[in-house]
C-alpha cells in the first residue's frame, strides 16, 4: 500500500529535477558562490586562493561530471594561456589595471606568472560552465585534435605581440587603450561569426543567456580583486568613467570586459573547437 503510494510519487520528482536541473544547478551555485565570496572578503584571500574557488574548483566538478577529455581541455588550456597574456600584457604596457602578484617574477616582464594559471581556470571554467549548461554537452574530441594548431598559433601571435611592443614599439601608447581592447574583442567576436555566416537567433539567445549567469562569478571575482588589493585600477584618467567601490576605483570597461569575455570564448569555443552546430538546443 505505502511503496504502491509513494513511488509513482518519486518517479515523478525524478523527472521533475531531471527537467529542471539546470534552475537546481543555479541554486547550488548562488550559495556556493555566496559562502565562497563571504569567506574570500573576511580572509583577505590572495589571487591564487580566490581563483582556485572561484573558478578552479567549479571547473573541475564540471570536466568531471561531463567527462570533458583530455584534448578538449589542452587546447582550452592553450587558448586561456593566450588570452591572458594579451590582456595582462597590454594592461601592463598601458596602465590599464596592474596585478599583484604572489612574487615579483613576470613573463616578459610583463605579466606575473601566477596571473597565467588563473586566467587559464577562468578560461576552463567558462568554456565547460557553456558546454555542459548551455550547449548539448557532447564535447567533439576530433574538433580539438584538428584544430589544436589554430590555438598554438594564436598562442604563439600573443607572445610576437607582446615582444613586439617590448623592444620594437617600446614608448609608444595609446589613449583610451582599455576601450580599444575591449573593440577589438567585440570586433573580432561579430567579424567571425560573419566570416561563418552563424549568427542565429537561438545561438544569439544562448550566447545571452551565459553571459547573464557568466556575469555573476566575473563580477564576483572582479569586486574580490579589487577589494583584497589583487587588482589596482590606477589610470583613471583614461577610462571613460569610473566608480568608487569602498573606496577602491572600478571603471566601466571592466564591466564591459565580464560581459564581452563570456561572448568571446563562447564564440570561438563553438566555432573553432566545438562542433559549431549553433542552432542544437542545450540540454
Amino acid at each position: 500500500m505505502w511503496v504502491g503510494t509513494y513511488v509513482p510519487f518519486f518517479i515523478y520528482l525524478l523527472q521533475y529535477l531531471r527537467m529542471h536541473r539546470n534552475i537546481l544547478l543555479f541554486f547550488v551555485a548562488c550559495i556556493y558562490y555566496a559562502l565562497v565570496s563571504y569567506s574570500l572578503f573576511a580572509f583577505g584571500a590572495g589571487i591564487i586562493v580566490s581563483s582556485l574557488l572561484l573558478f578552479g574548483l567549479p571547473a573541475y566538478l564540471l570536466a568531471r561530471f561531463s567527462a570533458a577529455p583530455a584534448a578538449v581541455l589542452i587546447a582550452v588550456v592553450v587558448f586561456g594561456t593566450g588570452i591572458s597574456l594579451v590582456f595582462e600584457g597590454v594592461a601592463h604596457i598601458y596602465g590599464i589595471w596592474y596585478t599583484i602578484g604572489v612574487d615579483e617574477f613576470r613573463l616578459f616582464g610583463l605579466v606575473p606568472i601566477e596571473v597565467v594559471f588563473t586566467s587559464i581556470l577562468q578560461i576552463l571554467f567558462l568554456t565547460l560552465l557553456y558546454e555542459l549548461v548551455f550547449d548539448d554537452g557532447v564535447y567533439s574530441t576530433s574538433s580539438a585534435r584538428a584544430r589544436f594548431i589554430a590555438f598554438g598559433v594564436f598562442l604563439a601571435s600573443a607572445v610576437l605581440l607582446l615582444l613586439t611592443h617590448v623592444y620594437l614599439l617600446k614608448g609608444i601608447y595609446f589613449s583610451h587603450s582599455y576601450l580599444w581592447l575591449l573593440a577589438i574583442l567585440v570586433g573580432s567576436t561579430l567579424a567571425t561569426l560573419a566570416a561563418q555566416q552563424s549568427l542565429t537567433l537561438r545561438f544569439a539567445r544562448r550566447l545571452g543567456c551565459f553571459t547573464a549567469i557568466a556575469f555573476i562569478p566575473l563580477f564576483l571575482s572582479t569586486v574580490i580583486a579589487v577589494e583584497n588589493t589583487q587588482k589596482i585600477f590606477a589610470y583613471t584618467n583614461d577610462y571613460l568613467y569610473s566608480f568608487t567601490w569602498f573606496g577602491n576605483t572600478l571603471p566601466l570597461e571592466e564591466i564591459l570586459l565580464i560581459l564581452v569575455l563570456p561572448l568571446f570564448v563562447a564564440t570561438f569555443y563553438e566555432l573553432y573547437l566545438d562542433d559549431g552546430q549553433l542552432n542544437t538546443p542545450n540540454t
